[in-house]
């Protein structure tokens, strides 16, 4: 018995560990929002009300394309892309990640 609870502990490790690894990713509006601060510091952070009306309304078509992509790919495509997301430092980086 006590080697059965054992083998079901590690494998119960195994499980959330590549759940972390994989699958666990932010949600869409904090990926949006990393999208949207890349590109406000590209353009050298000057923008009138007008383009804070632009940025919103690309933000809110972001994060619906996101959970787009979060119900037609499944969580790890779209882990896959947010983590790739995070991680670019340039608009040109984020755009690569599909």
């Amino acid at each position: 018995m006590k080697i059965a609870g054992i083998v079901t502990t590690v494998i119960a490790l195994i499980l959330v560990g590549l759940w972390l690894a994989f699958v666990r990713a932010p949600a869409p509006e904090v990926v949006c929002q990393h999208k949207i601060a890349i590109t406000v510091a590209e353009s050298g952070g000057q923008h009138a009300a007008a383009m804070e009306n632009l940025l919103d309304r690309i933000e809110a078509d972001c994060v619906k394309e996101k959970h787009k992509l979060l119900q037609l790919r499944g969580k790890l495509a779209y882990a896959r892309q947010a983590k790739c997301i995070l991680a670019a430092t340039t608009l040109s980086d984020a755009e690569r990640c599909g």
